[in-house]
Formats: C-alpha cells, sequence, structure tokens
C-alpha cells in the first residue's frame, strides 16, 4: 500500500481496498503446475518410446526430454509472474476517486472522479457466484479512466463501498442532515450550547475542506461534540 500512499491527495483517505479473487491466481497457478506436468510426463514417454533413435548423434528421447523440462521452467516462471502481477494489482476506493493500480516494475495507475461515476454494472457467472468473485464495469461520462475491474473480490460489497463514497462525495459527507432536528432541540433546551456545538463543527469543517484535519479526526471529533448535547 506504500506506493498508492504516494497517490493520494492532500486530505485525501483510502475508504476500502480489494484484489482480484485468490480462485483466479489459483486457478491459473493450477494450470500451468497441470502443463508442467504434462510437459514431463510426454519428456519421460518419449525416452521409453525412442531408446535408440537419435537426431544429430543426440538420443531422440533425450532431446525431447531437454525441450520439455526447458519449456516446463518458463511456464513455472510464467506462474511466478502471475503472483507478482496478482499481487500488484490493487483496486482503491478513496474520498474523492477510484484508483487502479497495476504493474510488478512498471506501474500503470487509471482513476475515475466519483463525481463522473453515472452507473455501475456487475457481472458473476455461476462460479463468481459460488466463490465470491465478478467484474464490475464503471459508467463515467470520459472514455479514459477506471471502466473495467475484472474477477474482483467480494464485488457487491465493494459496489456497495463505491456507491456510499460516491454518496458521501456527492451530498458533502452529509456532516449536516440532522440539523433539523438539532435546531428543535436547541429551541426547547440548551439553544446556547448547542449553537457553540454547531459554530465548532462548522469550523472543524472548514479545517477539514483546508487538509489541515483529516476526515476520521473530524469524525471523532464531531462525535464527542454531540455527545455533549
Amino acid at each position: 500500500m506504500a506506493y498508492v500512499d504516494e497517490l493520494l491527495g492532500r486530505g485525501e483517505t483510502v475508504r476500502y481496498t480489494a484484489r482480484r479473487h485468490l480462485f483466479v491466481l489459483i486457478s491459473s497457478i493450477l494450470t500451468e503446475l497441470l502443463l508442467i506436468g504434462l510437459l514431463i510426463a510426454a519428456g519421460v514417454t518419449s525416452q521409453m518410446a525412442f531408446p535408440n533413435r537419435s537426431i544429430a548423434g543426440q538420443p531422440v528421447g533425450q532431446v525431447i526430454m531437454v525441450a520439455c523440462v526447458i519449456i516446463s521452467l518458463i511456464v513455472l516462471l510464467s506462474a511466478v509472474l502471475d503472483y507478482f502481477r496478482w499481487n500488484g494489482e490493487v483496486f482503491v476506493i478513496t474520498d474523492m476517486r477510484v484508483i487502479l493500480v497495476r504493474g510488478i516494475f512498471n506501474k500503470e495507475v487509471l482513476d475515475s472522479s466519483l463525481e463522473k461515476i453515472n452507473d455501475v454494472e456487475l457481472r458473476q457467472s455461476w462460479i463468481g457466484r459460488v466463490f465470491d468473485f465478478g467484474d464490475i464495469e464503471i459508467l463515467t461520462g470520459a472514455d479514459s479512466g477506471v471502466n473495467l475491474l475484472p474477477q474482483i473480490a467480494r464485488p457487491l460489497e465493494f459496489k456497495r463501498m463505491m456507491l456510499d463514497a460516491k454518496h458521501d462525495f456527492t451530498r458533502g459527507y452529509n456532516y449536516f442532515d440532522d440539523a433539523p432536528s438539532v435546531a428543535a432541540y436547541v429551541k426547547s433546551n440548551a439553544p446556547n450550547q448547542v449553537g457553540d456545538i454547531q459554530q465548532t463543527l462548522q469550523k472543524l469543517a472548514d479545517l477539514r475542506d483546508q487538509g489541515l484535519l483529516s476526515s476520521e479526526e473530524f469524525e471523532a471529533k464531531k462525535r464527542e461534540l454531540l455527545s455533549r448535547i
């Protein structure tokens, strides 16, 4: 996550992080291991099938066996790279945008602002429903940015967190939605105290918007102040 932290803007915080489902990595590696097993079996079989035949003075069976071992090593290297590719691909939801980071040595970063997200599509096969993974497509008004999050783990949770982040972003975190009820309480109970608390909350919100206070710190102070009412 250190690389992701470097991508965050001032005051921007991570709300949710996901990867491709582990099932995708395991199925890919198992397929490659199966291929390695078939190659080794083919090499052993060739030595038994052509014990006396040779090419350029070399036994045919031995030549085939060496070729199978070399190909097996290449496939094994591919399996190792599959793990690093899987580990290096991260899907991140912040309080401002959705970020896709991928790459082992060379990094590619795509992001879409929450305000540009028009709709979200979720597609799951029956296997995806069993193992809880699926594809999420983000529909925006722009051609660039994050559009497809393939085979993501816990897609329903990711979609819900993304829509919640968009809702909070669009409504300015909705910090003062309870203003009418607070106002009624002020009028009938403790106007001076609650009025001071509202002014303090507004000052804290200004500090948060300026990046001098994190969202978590603001929420903690808000809960502390409202608990006094």
